[in-house]
């Protein structure tokens, strides 16, 4: 069988992968980038290697994310080892790294935290932009810290990781970013599949969503500097309440951004 009869085959048709994402299981199991896919296409390759492709496929099929299958993940360039331990990046939350690198790129950012760091993506996504700044990462979960510094030293990016409870036992930073949980537990939009395979504590929060946030709002006025800036991943209906939150507890300069398909999906904010 060749690469193409393979990838036409009703199992693998029937995990309805993306062409990115059948691009990546080729290149993770056959070891070949893009254009040796296209060369390869009608090579016959070995049974063992089909039968692989094709157990991938059928885990597909019964709904289990693909990034688990294959262990692998790709975040603003980044490629980075998860498991069902930690959240699966998001392209979304490639808007995050853009506000908070951005306020980097304008000068005086020295010192970054990555609270819920889960994989570490965006930590490790910030230290990869600017090599120049001390990143921190910290995540509730042990195995999400487990996670993050092994994609941190793989890529040998001097991001150190620690397990905390939001900022306890932290000091204070220039800027701080934040993916934290913010679905709704009574959410009817989650996928099913995510429920099903990805961590509880990395997804739903008490209060519609919002109580992780809220605490996040209240205790980084104390972990940041004067002027400090605080850049906080949220849903794209909740960029109404976290801006109220935020003026109601005194932030300054409060201000959403959209994710790629023009979703509320990032809020800024700085400490007096």
């Amino acid at each position: 069988m060749t690469l193409a009869e393979l990838l036409r085959s009703e199992c693998v048709r029937l995990a309805k992968w993306t062409r990115s994402e059948q691009q990546l299981v080729c290149s993770e199991v056959l070891g070949l980038s893009l254009t040796e896919q296209i060369l390869a296409a009608e090579a016959p390759i070995a049974d063992d290697t089909s039968e692989q492709i094709l157990e991938i496929a059928q885990r597909s099929i019964a709904g289990e994310p693909l990034a688990y299958i294959l262990g692998v993940s790709y975040f603003d360039g980044l490629r980075l080892t998860v498991d069902s331990q930690v959240l699966i990046p998001r392209p979304d939350t490639e808007t995050l790294v853009e506000v908070a690198s951005a306020l980097i790129s304008d000068g005086g950012i020295q010192c970054v935290h990555d609270l819920c760091t889960g994989s570490g993506a965006v930590a490790l996504a910030m230290k990869a932009r600017h090599p120049h700044c001390s990143v921190t990462a910290s995540d509730l979960s042990e195995d999400a810290v487990r996670c993050a510094i092994q994609n941190a030293n793989t890529l040998q990016l001097g991001v150190e990781c620690k397990q905390a409870d939001l900022f306890e036992g932290l000091s204070k930073f220039d800027l701080v970013t934040a993916n934290p949980p913010y679905i709704a537990y009574d959410d009817p939009e989650v996928d099913a599949d995510v429920v099903a395979h990805e961590p509880a504590m990395a997804l739903f929060a008490e209060n519609s969503g919002l109580s992780v946030i809220e605490r996040i709002l209240t205790d980084a006025l104390a972990h940041l500097v004067d002027g400090g800036v605080l850049c906080l991943e949220h849903g794209h209906r909740q960029a109404h309440d976290v801006r109220k939150l935020a003026i109601d507890m005194g932030w300054q300069s409060v201000q959403t951004y959209q994710d790629l398909a023009g979703r509320d999906r990032v809020t800024r904010m700085q400490r007096p």
